[in-house]
């Protein structure tokens, strides 16, 4: 069973911080995706009714390609945009570009009323 839960428990936010991204977690709260019960990603956000800021998001090495990082970036993207007037990622990547992100000078961003959840099947 798969869940996100935004955690201030620095062990856990370090430790996991330090296995996908090889740095300790900057600031007090970070989002964590588990796997039945495993810590398996981590998210560090900024969030606010203007404007929401991803600043990092990823998976450990062993749970990549099983499509974890897909649930759990859309679920993190389903939740800031019912919460902010617009999203930004601080980094660039084609994989936000389904989603209707365009790059920005500050990496990605885009209004939530204009994201788009595409379908993985195709249909």
């Amino acid at each position: 069973m798969l869940s996100v839960v935004g955690i201030s428990d620095k062990d856990i936010l370090n430790t996991l911080s330090l296995e996908i991204f090889g740095e300790n977690f900057e600031g007090g709260v970070g989002y964590v995706l588990y796997e039945s019960g495993r810590a398996i990603g981590i998210a560090r956000l900024t969030v606010a009714p203007e404007k929401s800021v991803i600043h990092c998001i990823g998976i450990l090495p062993l749970y990549r390609n099983s499509g974890y990082g897909d649930f759990f970036t859309r679920s993190i993207l389903n939740v800031l945009s019912s919460v902010s007037e617009h999203i930004t990622i601080n980094y660039r990547g084609d994989y936000f570009l389904q989603f209707g992100f365009i790059n920005s000078e500050q990496g990605m961003t885009i209004k939530s009323s204009n994201i788009v959840f595409p379908h993985k099947c195709g249909n």
